[in-house]
């Protein structure tokens, strides 16, 4: 049964005995690692990096005593970098050997979102309305990022809003019928617009014509929702909202 999970689970194992060499590959790691298991079996882990052109603190690392942490390896694919995620961790066995034993996660779908997210940060400093980007992964939906305009219409300090949810700017003022319009976007992954009531730090109101939209990886996995707020004056803002 466990030769069976093995064989068929996405993340990638591989077994290193006392000598560094590779016992046991998967075929996700195989796989991953773009290398016939057969092949590289018994060989020393430290020949293969090589082959891989890693970086020589990755090979000294896997091959040192105390092998337990993680370290990231990338190499080239025919369709550009992979990057993968190595998690380690020393075992033994019944019989009182050592063992290493490797996770690999391909995370090269992750670092593209992070890097074209950190891209858009650096758009948005500037940009004459709030934006907040939150994590789509985490069901609290936590704010990980705000532009400085954000901070000067709300009164937040980034640092102050850091890690909680969006709903923080409704106060009490929770059951505004536009904010259906948010939520439904938010559940169906898809873009949403609103005009709400929100409160700044301080207590007092102002009027946020809200546009959100979702952020994809490569692998169409929703990971983010970024929402850009404009301050709109006077009630009638919200008799306009269609």
């Amino acid at each position: 049964m466990l030769s069976s999970w093995l064989d068929q689970a996405d993340v990638g194992l591989c077994v290193l005995d006392d000598t560094a060499r590779l016992v046991m590959l998967n075929p996700a790691s195989a796989r991953m690692l773009d290398v016939d298991a057969m092949n590289v079996l018994n060989m020393p882990a430290s020949r293969l990096l090589e082959k891989l052109n890693a970086e020589a603190s990755l090979v000294q690392w896997l091959g040192g005593p105390g092998l337990d942490g993680e370290r990231t390896l990338r190499r080239e694919g025919p369709s550009g970098a992979v990057h993968l995620l190595l998690k380690a961790r020393s075992v033994k066995n019944p019989a009182g050997e050592r063992f290493k034993v490797i996770a690999i996660t391909d995370i090269t779908a992750t670092l593209q979102a992070q890097q074209a997210l950190d891209f858009m940060k650096r758009q948005w400093q500037a940009l004459n309305a709030g934006v907040v980007i939150s994590d789509a992964i985490d069901p609290e939906m936590p704010i990980i990022y705000v532009n400085p305009m954000f901070e000067r219409m709300s009164g937040y300090a980034a640092s102050e809003i850091m890690g909680r949810n969006c709903r923080l700017l409704q106060g009490t003022d929770c059951n505004q019928p536009a904010l259906e319009n948010i939520r439904t976007a938010i559940r169906n992954q898809t873009n949403g617009h609103a005009m709400l009531r929100n409160y700044r730090k301080d207590g007092s109101l102002f009027f946020n014509e809200l546009f959100v939209s979702p952020v994809k990886d490569a692998a169409g996995v929703v990971t983010h929702f970024v929402g850009v707020q404009h301050q709109r004056g006077g009630a009638a803002a919200l008799d306009a909202t269609p």
